[in-house]
């Protein structure tokens, strides 16, 4: 890698995946949009461009000179409503589908997309899923899943000779240095601030610290192989020990109080509810608890044995984020 462009460098993984290249000694070029918060910054060395991933113009400007896209530019929502899903196709689809293209006009020769590790599947059984996991089989139907599901089929649909396209599909991301609030921090906090009630559903997940993240998506871009998904995780874990070991971290009592499923369907269905009295889209909707009694558990050996990647303890993630979120005043 020469000349480094990449979007959504104001996301949490974005930020990270640009941060990660000046550690590496390279100076990135970032597309952004126009009025973009540019204080986080303010510590790295970046070549700033503007526009919109429906501006072809814009696009084949920032890919001037390129030789390596990192593409981390997507809208990531769980809530409801046509609208919305329309707007996370138009985003996370067409715009995955005009920039890659633009970009292999340019002469850009690697890209590689910032997948979903969800588009994979869910698994029943307490496994991890690998890459060729059969989504007939492990389908996980939830409107944002399949859409970036769809994004990514898109993107490795358009490898050829002379312009390599592969995937970064992280699993749950937390760590320090957020710009901007990531949910898995956020689940942290409230662990750390005594403001989660009830003990989380049965669900198992696997954990990803976003270094990890950031160095498997450049790692992805020197060596990855076109057309390959990669799986990025950390330790696969039940959402309850997440928690117990995030309270031991933090010095603080986990919850203990259990939220049954049907209680939890419930407290959703009454979101939707007020939410369609409100006209408005539903923040969730009852297709993400389709994840519950689940396992989005992921197997990585690919990622290691092709990329040379390797994640990191859950514990050594969570006392840094957690170090990070108390010298922020949390």
């Amino acid at each position: 890698m020469n000349k480094v462009l990449v979007t959504g460098a104001t996301t949490f993984l974005g930020y990270h995946v640009t941060r990660r290249l000046n550690q590496l000694g390279m100076r990135p070029r970032i597309l952004e949009l126009p009025g973009s918060n540019a204080d986080p910054f303010t510590t790295l060395d970046v070549e700033w461009c503007r526009g919109d991933l429906s501006d072809s113009g814009a696009i084949g400007a920032a890919c001037e000179g390129v030789d390596t896209l990192l593409h981390t530019a997507f809208k990531v929502s769980v809530g409801g409503g046509a609208e919305l899903h329309e707007e996370m196709r138009r985003i996370n689809v067409a715009g995955t589908e005009r920039l890659l293209d633009t970009a292999a006009a340019q002469g850009v020769s690697r890209a590689v997309v910032t997948g979903s590790a969800l588009a994979v599947g869910v698994n029943r059984r307490p496994q991890p899923l690998t890459e060729t996991a059969d989504w007939s089989e492990h389908v996980f139907d939830f409107p944002y899943a399949v859409i970036r599901r769809q994004a990514e089929q898109v993107a490795l649909s358009r490898s050829k000779p002379g312009f390599v396209v592969n995937s970064a599909a992280p699993a749950f991301t937390l760590g320090p240095d957020d710009p901007v609030g990531a949910p898995a921090n956020k689940l942290v906090k409230a662990v750390m601030n005594g403001k989660l009630p009830f003990t989380l559903p049965p669900v198992g997940f696997g954990c990803l610290d976003v270094r990890d993240f950031a160095s498997g998506m450049v790692l992805a871009g020197e060596r990855g192989v076109s057309g390959q998904r990669y799986l990025l995780s950390g330790e696969n874990v039940m959402a309850k020990d997440f928690i117990a070991l995030a309270a031991a971290v933090a010095g603080v009592k986990p919850p203990r109080l259990p939220l049954p499923p049907f209680l939890l369907h419930i407290l959703v269905a009454g979101v939707e509810g007020l939410s369609a009295l409100r006209r408005k889209p539903a923040p969730v909707t009852r297709s993400v608890l389709q994840i519950v009694g689940r396992y989005a558990w992921y197997d990585t050996t690919r990622a290691r044995t092709e990329l040379g990647w390797s994640a990191r303890p859950l514990r050594e993630t969570l006392e840094d984020t957690i170090g990070w979120l108390r010298r922020q005043g949390t």
